[in-house]
């Protein structure tokens, strides 16, 4: 049986993040040795703050308790963070003592250029990684990408997609409402997430005289965009249709999901330069859970025929409330009930995005 280390840098801090260890590390548990290696980043002073800050200097991790529980692997199993000196020389150290290791980086998000690096405060970090990304390939045996690419910065590609594990996942309950549709975003908020779009459709529609439906959107999470779309919503006066929690899990969430009836995935994707498909692990889970989508962006699992998924324009548009209620009544036509649909759509969830077939081109690699 093969040995390998699952690599990250305080992944745990993310509820999503952490999820997405313990499936993949439960799927690779079937086939290997596998043991989970946190590089934390420790409590550091003001100068070495400042220092880290510098394009030759590293920032600050524990790099070294890492190495001292590294014993002797087979492969490293490495989620991406920001390239410096110290980060290569990690991967320089591991290949001078176990040349035969295989490092596989996964990067979760690319191009994440954009996304990562967009604000000015990030110019630093950003000035890192373009120097030390391109020493990479001296020690990275292959990236993991969940688009089509082939070669990432001169490194062969393993392409997949993003899974999970469905039956981890409750399904969801409830009725559908007559007249009522409720809406759900669950993120960590950033640009990309772009409700803004939904808002401003709601404004639109919530302005008209004649309503078909009362609307409501629930927004679950924290994030750097949640201020804009509170503001947004108290500008516009929707207080009483746009109600935010932060973030939350387990039964709390699952109770939110219930009384909902759509899923809103990435309506900002443009605004990263990213014009492919998504393969967001959110999108895997509202699938899982049974719920229709709809989404600013194309989802690599899905194609154009799929019943359960609405894809708007990925631009700045505002979208249109009128087509969300359209998509909603063709999903519920013949008075099919909420859970007929779930199953539907959790049937689907089971035989294109379990974490097996997502790790299944890794797995093979490293077995080869």
């Amino acid at each position: 049986m093969k040995k390998g280390y699952y690599v990250h840098f305080q992944g745990r801090a993310s509820i999503g993040v952490s999820k997405k260890i313990d499936m993949q590390m439960e799927e690779f548990a079937k086939f290997c040795d596998i043991t989970e290696a946190e590089i934390e980043t420790p409590t550091r002073s003001l100068p070495e703050r400042i220092i880290g800050l510098f394009p030759f200097c590293s920032i600050k991790r524990n790099y070294k308790q890492a190495l001292e529980m590294i014993d002797a692997p087979d492969f490293l199993y490495i989620r991406r963070t920001v390239a410096d000196r110290a980060y290569v020389g990690f991967m320089r150290q591991i290949k001078e003592k176990y040349p035969s290791c295989r490092i596989i980086i996964e990067i979760f998000t690319y191009p994440y250029d954009k996304d990562d690096f967009g604000k000015w405060n990030a110019w630093p970090f950003y000035l890192k990684e373009l120097i030390y990304r391109r020493k990479l390939k001296k020690y990275v045996d292959r990236f993991v990408t969940y688009t089509d690419d082939k070669e990432i910065f001169g490194v062969p590609a393993i392409c997949t997609i993003n899974g999970i594990n469905v039956d981890n996942i409750p399904i969801v309950k409830g009725e559908y409402k007559k007249n009522k549709i409720t809406l759900i975003g669950v993120a960590y908020m950033q640009r990309h997430h772009g409700y803004e779009r939904i808002i401003e459709g709601l404004h639109d529609y919530c302005t008209k005289n004649e309503r078909a439906y009362e609307i409501r959107l629930l927004l679950v999470g924290n994030g750097p965009e949640k201020e804009k779309y509170q503001e947004s919503v108290n500008k516009y006066r929707l207080e009483d249709t746009v109600r935010f929690y932060p973030t939350m899990s387990g039964e709390a969430l699952d109770k939110l999901y219930d009384e909902s009836d759509i899923a809103l995935a990435s309506f900002g994707m443009y605004k990263l330069g990213y014009y492919g498909k998504l393969g967001a692990l959110k999108t895997r889970e509202c699938l899982a859970k049974g719920m229709p989508l709809i989404t600013g962006c194309e989802i690599d699992v899905l194609d154009n025929k799929y019943k359960y998924a609405k894809v708007f324009e990925n631009s700045p548009r505002t979208v249109d409330i009128s087509e969300i209620i359209d998509f909603y009544e063709r999903i519920t036509e013949n008075n099919i009930e909420k859970k007929d649909v779930a199953k539907r759509i959790r049937g689907y969830a089971i035989d294109n995005v379990s974490m097996k077939s997502a790790l299944a081109p890794i797995i093979d690699y490293i077995e080869s």
